[in-house]
């Protein structure tokens, strides 16, 4: 099966013809919260701004990839009124793709070149601890890969990998929108909440349920480590959301209000949707500003997509918009930082190794397969 996975190798290039990206949309992860990705969508329809290209990790890879496929905003609200994590998760156990979202796996039948927008879905593979990222073949089994939280859906074998939630190595995929060389990248960061009431770790039997689970684990032990386990994955999700927004700064940050909206929160669609419209009319005077006066770009030859790697951070770097280049035993390696640059420069050899290069010959990878 070709299913178009690029590993995240420092030296790769992969060049190949495309339209002009004037937009490219990245969609970041965020379960639940990434049902607010609707909304934005919803506005930029309404208001005539063309995506030319779109970029989605996790819950984005999902909603970028059902958007991709040529589906109007209403009726892609209507396909996520099916989505709903169970009331009754027991930890241990996985849920399957096809309850968690019925009405994605018909609408996600066809392939990535028969998209009507061109898509990339970040994944991880998992024994190799590299991004891969999904965008030929089969559409179905990328985004089941690039949404497969560790714990709750099965891991997807690609190509002889396995795969599990783009969210986990890239919640925020700007550095996959470069890839289309871009004008301008919206992105649309949820993250998760930044707080959270707890009620479970005040529970009267909480502390002698977890007194008993020291000797005989059980359901209601599993359960409040899963609410834990949880909550300790959101706080990380927004610090790396935080953090790569940073790192990364798009032309266009849109940053839905979501409050108290929990991972699994599948129920409160329309709050989600709401935000997210509320959100992209917040930024839509920038937008427009962009478009009409994009961002001057150095002049180069045919516009492609560029698939370079950041070898100390492992972003994708577009050499249009790298911070940093240096060349090493006739490589060129681009940076998305000085600080990446200056990490390399003080010890190549830990960055070329040839264990850190997944599907490589050398320093120069060739990583399609």
């Amino acid at each position: 099966m070709n299913t178009g996975m690029l590993s995240q190798s420092p030296a790769l290039s992969r060049e190949r013809p495309i339209p002009s990206v004037q937009v490219a949309l990245a969609l970041g992860g965020g379960a639940a919260r990434g049902l607010a990705h609707i909304g934005v969508i919803e506005i930029l329809d309404r208001e005539g701004i063309p995506v030319d290209f779109i970029a989605g990790s996790s819950m984005g890879g999902l909603i970028g990839a059902l958007r991709a496929s040529g589906l109007p905003a209403e009726n892609l609200v209507e396909a996520a009124r099916s989505f709903r994590f169970p009331r009754w998760f027991l930890p241990g156990g996985l849920i399957k793709w096809e309850s968690l979202f019925p009405s994605a796996t018909s609408l996600l039948a066809g392939t990535f070149e028969e998209l009507s927008t061109p898509l990339a879905i970040a994944a991880l593979d998992l024994e190799e601890g590299a991004q891969v990222i999904l965008h030929r073949g089969p559409l179905l089994p990328a985004v089941r890969a690039s949404c497969a939280v560790p714990g709750i859906l099965a891991p997807v074998r690609l190509d002889g990998r396995w795969l599990v939630d783009g969210g986990v190595v890239n919640v925020l995929p700007v550095d996959v929108a470069w890839m289309a060389d871009p004008e301008i990248v919206v992105a649309v960061r949820v993250g998760a909440p930044r707080a959270r009431r707890m009620p479970q770790l005040e529970w009267r039997f909480t502390s002698l349920l977890s007194r008993l689970g020291g000797a005989v684990p059980n359901p209601a032990t599993a359960k409040v480590a899963f609410e834990i386990l949880t909550r300790a994955a959101e706080v990380l999700l927004e610090r790396q959301t935080a953090l790569t927004a940073a790192m990364a700064d798009p032309e266009v940050l849109v940053e839905p209000r979501l409050g108290d909206l929990g991972l699994r929160d599948f129920h409160r669609l329309d709050e989600a949707v709401a935000a997210g419209r509320r959100a992209a009319e917040e930024v839509l005077p920038a937008i427009e500003r962009l478009l009409k006066s994009p961002p001057q770009r150095a002049p180069g030859g045919t516009r492609c997509v560029n698939l370079y790697f950041d070898p100390v951070c492992s972003m994708v770097v577009n050499p249009t918009r790298a911070r940093a280049s240096l060349s090493h035993e006739g490589v060129v390696f681009y940076f998305c930082s000085p600080n990446c640059l200056d990490c390399f420069a003080r010890d190549p050899a830990r960055y070329c190794s040839p264990d850190r290069l997944a599907f490589a010959s050398g320093n120069q990878a060739s990583a399609t397969r």
